[in-house]
């Protein structure tokens, strides 16, 4: 079996399995005498994908008209093969006779030739059992139109909430009623009817459905530049998303939504909480009274009777129980200050008054200073007597030199006649 495309329908395919990478790890091909069809499934089995292609996209469609032909290979090899495809001028998708591998040879440009070979895992596919053409809600819009809407929301959210009436539809990331994070940012989008090609609600629905999948086919419609279909009856029933482009390339898309009992239980809650508080408030007044009474009857029961009317309650009574004391607590340390004022007489000082000291103690402690300058003094005195004291220098001795042969030797100078010796003639050589 052979089938052979053109360099652009080739990006095509090759941005349908990205597109389908994204919604699970393995493809289904499935190839009838119509054409080709790609299945992806996700890991919760709560979104299914198929985009097909018609026959008129092929330039060879080589299959055998008696029956079809269904594989399962994996999505890490195809997203290999089909990864750089801009230099691609033509493609070729062949299947062996025994069935076992998927060959398939890209020419690109300056005569270069790829080659790769992907293992068929198992003959199997997938099918759906649901109607897709009677749905009572329909939303049509461009692309452009449903790409804002998914920009405003964060990467990282995992759902949508969309609620659908006859004036407008609320896109948001949150459930009524659903206890999130401080931390989490809420964020609602509203529309008007007027901002779609066709706006048709005849039943007000809320539903919730899984964002990610829903991205990974607005990207492929983006790159087809078609509009997107919304089909959704109830919560808990299938919502569809469906793409079209010119009768060749047909795109589908279920996921499941969340049931009613998941969703709408803000009202209920919010009354349960209410019901819950006033019944701890009553018992816990009652557990007051019985315990005043008691005190003043009989001694109060001992730890191990507490320990076990503790431990016979039911833990949601235990902890609003806790909440409440402490909320007790917190109204009591709100009505005291923080900074407690007396009045100005019945205050005692913070700081002691200075005690006068009496004419004895000043004499011996100004005798006392005295002493100790007069030493100051003294050391004073001793160490300016030391520095100004005579150096004595060690005599120094003088040594002369004399020419023993011409002149006698001259006698030392004494010290109170002290004279130069003359210089010793030099014999005048002729």
């Amino acid at each position: 079996m052979k089938y052979t495309l053109e360099g652009s329908n080739a990006r095509v395919i090759a941005k349908a399995v990205q597109s389908l990478s994204k919604v699970g790890k393995e493809m289904f091909i499935e190839i009838d005498p119509q054409g080709l069809q790609m299945r992806a499934i996700n890991a919760t089995q709560s979104a299914v994908g198929s985009i097909f292609f018609k026959r008129s996209m092929f330039e060879v469609f080589d299959t055998p008209s008696s029956s079809g032909f269904y594989c399962k290979i994996s999505m890490k090899g195809c997203l290999a093969v089909f990864r750089n495809m801009t230099e691609v001028e033509y493609c070729e998708l062949n299947i062996q006779d025994d069935q076992t591998n998927l060959q398939v040879n890209l020419r690109c440009k300056l005569e270069t030739t790829k080659e790769a070979t992907i293992s068929i895992i198992d003959d199997q596919n997938i099918n759906t059992n649901i109607d897709t053409d009677q749905m009572p809600n329909v939303i049509r819009g461009d692309y452009k139109l449903f790409m804002d809407i998914s920009n405003n929301f964060n990467a990282t959210e995992e759902e949508l909430t969309l609620e659908a009436n006859s004036g407008n539809l609320v896109a948001k990331n949150y459930i009524e009623g659903a206890r999130v994070n401080d931390k989490f940012m809420r964020t609602q989008l509203k529309l008007k009817p007027n901002e779609f090609d066709q706006y048709k609600v005849t039943k007000e629905t809320v539903i919730t459905f899984c964002i990610k999948e829903f991205r990974a086919f607005l990207l492929f419609a983006e790159c087809l530049n078609a509009s997107l279909n919304l089909e959704f009856d109830d919560a808990g029933r299938p919502f569809l998303l469906k793409v079209k482009k010119h009768g060749e390339i047909e795109c589908l898309l279920i996921m499941s939504t969340l049931s009613p009992d998941d969703v709408s239980f803000s009202d209920d809650y919010c009354q349960r909480e209410l019901s819950a508080q006033e019944d701890v408030q009553s018992t816990t007044m009652a557990e007051t009274a019985a315990s005043s009474k008691r005190k003043n009857s009989n001694p109060g029961p001992s730890a191990a009777s507490k320990r076990k009317t503790k431990d016979s309650e039911p833990t949601a009574v235990q902890r609003k129980r806790r909440f409440l004391e402490e909320s007790q607590q917190l109204e009591s340390s709100l009505e005291t200050h923080l900074f407690q004022f007396r009045d100005s007489e019945a205050q005692q000082a913070s700081v002691q008054q200075p005690r006068n000291l009496a004419e004895v103690d000043t004499v011996v402690l100004i005798e006392d200073e005295a002493d100790e300058e007069a030493m100051m003094l003294a050391a004073a005195d001793a160490a300016l007597e030391a520095s100004i004291a005579p150096v004595t220098v060690p005599p120094s001795t003088e040594v002369c030199f004399y020419n023993s042969e011409d002149t006698p030797t001259p006698a030392m100078p004494s010290d109170e006649d002290e004279t130069i010796p003359p210089s010793p003639e030099r014999p005048t050589k002729m």
